[in-house]
């Protein structure tokens, strides 16, 4: 280049990354996507030695570096981070263009085509590892169009720009194979030349290779090849990627990659201009090395996942300059190329309204959806929500700590079996504790995914918490938010005659030296030397008296007694009251005002079917609280 030329291209550079930059600065996205949000909390709440995943192994700790200079949130500095790199990019890809050819509006047209196009765009303005991993692209690109082995600068800026092309995306270590394509004439020469790409390549190698070792070996402390294997290897296995692309897919992946809605059109419009302009000025296909890196990621994230734009942003920079180059051997007054600044103008207007509505906090579905139950529950009550936004939305947007997803059960457990068992356990547990439990309506229809995957049917959920269906009740929500159920906690059930008429075992209740028998009615239990029955934590205002319904079989004792707890588990004679048992099935009404000092709230009660003794059964039909 002359030195004109090399000032045009620094300037034009710079001002393409700051226009860049602004527009990415004016539409930073409030609404966040699934993994942008586990990004963001991770960052917020870990230590940065456990930010390390093993398939973007940079991103955790550069994340936790910029949130730590930052003196805004943590969400906030991450999207300008993102922003920053995009533009960078942006003008990093202008003067990989110009360099080639020399034509500023041509250069322009790739920048912005790539900058605006809505993958790029979108991950720009979003909290994700993908924008700063193509951004490391466009840097091998730079360097790779135009080699200079003999350089050490070269060398070495090569060797960084690969590592870090993997370090945040380890999907990027397929640049290994067009890189070879592009190395290979120098490769076959020898000399200096080979020997800059060899350094060049083997530095990078050895940067992964040592920041994997450092991480496994140093920061996680792995001593085995099997707990090594599973940290590396998990996510990959999970079995959720690879092996069941469609052509719909495909075509749904590259059109949305391109624009937002209008994405297949707008693709289809600029691949015939640039074709039939390749036919009329018989230019030739850029560099092979160009066409087998295209290749060898198209081939692979089309099997990979092919519907995920996130994974076609790596090929953008590239694309683009496939497609701009035969506009470079056309004046630059030629209708093709006014066409293709108004095909990017379009493409400009079409993603610009689309990042904005899909940005806006205001009609974000999901976070209306966290907050109405955040509204309708406390922070102890188990919330079971739908696979998905939700498991992040609460604890992000609601702080809310307490749920769990059929997909988080079974993830957590290993199958659906141990991951059902969870679930029931977690269900008991809050309920034992006196809390609550909130349903979504989703939580009981699995995402098509999990049902292929695990073959797993919404009845196959609905079994797995048959026990607590029954005592659902509906819970008022706004409108457009879908459907929710609860299990009131164990003092509302008690209150509202919930259990006044039992047929099994009532949720959460606790038993010793008993053990629970089928029965045709209510809940049996053969009972040993001192047996004990405990409610789970009630926590109501105190009634004047206890209603049972219970009946003691062949009992060497025929006397029961009912504690009043004056706190947590705590039970003593002074707060109990006695009865004793007649023939076959009574009710007994049990006045609390014959214990002194009755604490003001009930906190649990105990009954003690039997007050010596063993042997025998005693059945208890029901239960229920009198106020009046």
């Amino acid at each position: 280049m002359t030195a004109q030329q090399l000032r045009t291209m620094r300037l034009v550079s710079l001002c393409t990354a700051v226009l860049t930059l602004v527009v990415y600065l004016s539409t930073l996205t409030h609404v966040h996507t699934f993994d942008a949000l586990s990004y963001i909390l991770d960052v917020s709440r870990k230590p940065w030695q456990q930010l390390f995943h093993p398939h973007h192994l940079a991103y955790g700790p550069f994340g936790a570096m910029i949130a730590s200079l930052s003196q805004t949130d943590t969400a906030t500095a991450l999207q300008l981070a993102n922003a920053v790199a995009g533009s960078i990019g942006s003008g990093l890809l202008f003067a990989t263009v110009y360099r080639r050819w020399h034509r500023v509006d041509v250069a322009l047209l790739a920048a912005f085509s790539c900058a605006f196009s809505y993958a790029y765009w979108y991950y720009a303005v979003e909290v994700e590892v993908y924008t700063l991993a193509t951004l490391c692209i466009i840097a091998v690109l730079w360097l790779a169009m135009d080699p200079a082995p003999a350089r050490v600068r070269w060398r070495v800026g090569l060797a960084v720009a690969l590592a870090g092309a993997v370090l945040f995306h380890q999907t990027n270590a397929l640049l290994a194979i067009p890189l070879v394509v592009r190395a290979w004439p120098d490769l076959r020469a020898g000399g200096i030349a080979r020997r800059g790409w060899l350094i060049a390549g083997a530095g990078g190698v050895a940067i992964v290779v040592l920041a994997y070792a450092w991480v496994m070996g140093i920061v996680s402390g792995f001593t085995t090849y099997s707990a090594a294997h599973q940290w590396l290897f998990d996510y990959v296995d999970s079995g959720w990627w690879g092996g069941r692309a469609t052509l719909t897919d495909i075509r749904d992946g590259l059109a949305d990659t391109v624009a937002a809605g209008w994405g297949g059109y707008l693709a289809v419009a600029t691949v015939v201009l640039s074709a039939l302009s390749y036919w009329s000025t018989r230019t030739r296909l850029e560099q092979p090395w160009l066409v087998v890196w295209m290749v060898t990621y198209g081939v692979f994230f089309s099997w990979w996942e092919p519907d995920n734009i996130e994974f076609w942003i790596a090929t953008t920079p590239i694309a683009v300059m496939f497609l701009v180059a035969p506009l470079a051997q056309v004046a630059r007054t030629d209708r093709r190329v006014l066409i293709a600044f108004a095909l990017l103008l379009t493409s400009f207007a079409v993603n610009l309204t689309a990042i904005r509505v899909r940005g806006d906090a205001q009609t974000d579905l999901q976070r209306r959806i966290a907050l109405a139950v955040a509204e309708a529950s406390q922070p102890a009550d188990l919330v079971l929500v739908p696979d998905g936004l939700q498991e992040l939305y609460l604890p992000y947007y609601q702080h809310r700590e307490h749920f769990l997803s059929v997909n988080a059960a079974i993830a957590a457990q290993g199958s659906w079996e141990a991951g059902c068992a969870s679930i029931q356990e977690s269900i008991l547990q809050t309920h034992r504790a006196g809390a609550a439990v909130l349903l979504a309506s989703d939580f009981l229809t699995p995402s098509e995914t999990m049902q292929q995957r695990y073959g797993l049917s919404p009845q196959a959920v609905s079994d797995c918490v048959a026990d607590i269906l029954p005592l659902l009740e509906d819970v008022p929500m706004p409108a457009g938010v879908p459907a929710h159920t609860r299990l009131p906690n164990a003092g509302a059930l008690l209150s509202s005659d919930r259990w006044a008429v039992l047929t099994g075992t009532p949720l959460g209740w606790m038993w010793g030296n008993a053990t629970p028998q089928p029965a045709d009615a209510g809940w049996q239990l053969g009972v040993s030397l001192d047996p004990s029955i405990t409610t789970p934590i009630l926590d109501r205002a105190m009634p004047k008296r206890v209603v049972m319904t219970i009946a003691a079989t062949g009992t060497a004792d025929r006397r029961g007694q009912l504690f009043v707890a004056t706190a947590l588990n705590q039970f003593d004679e002074a707060h109990a009251v006695a009865w004793t048992y007649g023939e076959g099935r009574q009710t007994i009404a049990i006045e609390l005002g014959q214990i002194s000092a009755l604490p003001s709230r009930l906190i649990q009660l105990r009954i003690d079917p039997v007050a010596d003794g063993a042997g025998g059964s005693v059945t208890l039909y029901g239960i229920s609280l009198e106020y009046k």
